[in-house]
């Protein structure tokens, strides 16, 4: 099923991959700042909260490299569109769920090989600057070439489920 986090192409676990580096690259996107309805206090039921949200994917480039043409890569309007759509879906309880759905979501709807998302809730605790959770997923048979631009869904849109991405 496209979007399970599983072992790489080796049957290594994820943390024990290595990178490929002829194809590999490394999109960073950092400091996204979205508002979420996050948490479970009566006073985050209450209103929506800033996150800082920071992302590393980790596609296929090589084919965009080459071409430099938008439909071999990921689209970053793209992604934070898709997470945009999440975050004003539902209500989420903790940091770790999200991180988690926002895995899921990345790796159903785009082509990427590994994602790491870092959620930062800067209101969390009055006396720390931030509390953050990082999660790590990687996906098999990513494949980025002719990539459709369109309007992706996600998870839970309109009975839209990760098992319709079953391959």
């Amino acid at each position: 099923m496209c979007g399970a986090a599983t072992t790489t192409r080796t049957g290594k676990p994820p943390s024990s991959r290595e990178p490929d580096m002829e194809h590999d690259c490394l999109i960073r996107l950092e400091g996204l700042n979205l508002n979420a309805s996050i948490g479970i206090y009566p006073h985050e039921l209450a209103a929506r909260q800033p996150l800082e949200i920071d992302l590393q994917l980790t596609i296929d480039g090589a084919l965009a490299a080459r071409s430099d043409d938008i439909h071999h890569t990921v689209d970053y309007d793209q992604i934070v569109q898709c997470l945009e759509n999440l975050l004003a879906s539902r209500h989420f309880n903790l940091l770790e769920h999200l991180s988690q759905t926002m895995l899921d979501t990345l790796g159903a709807c785009f082509p990427v090989k590994r994602a790491t998302v870092t959620l930062s809730k800067p209101l969390a605790v009055p006396k720390a600057r931030r509390v953050s959770v990082t999660r790590v997923g990687e996906w098999r048979n990513a494949v980025v070439a002719q990539f459709p631009r369109t309007s992706l869904p996600f998870p839970g849109a309109d009975g839209f489920t990760m098992r319709d991405l079953a391959l």
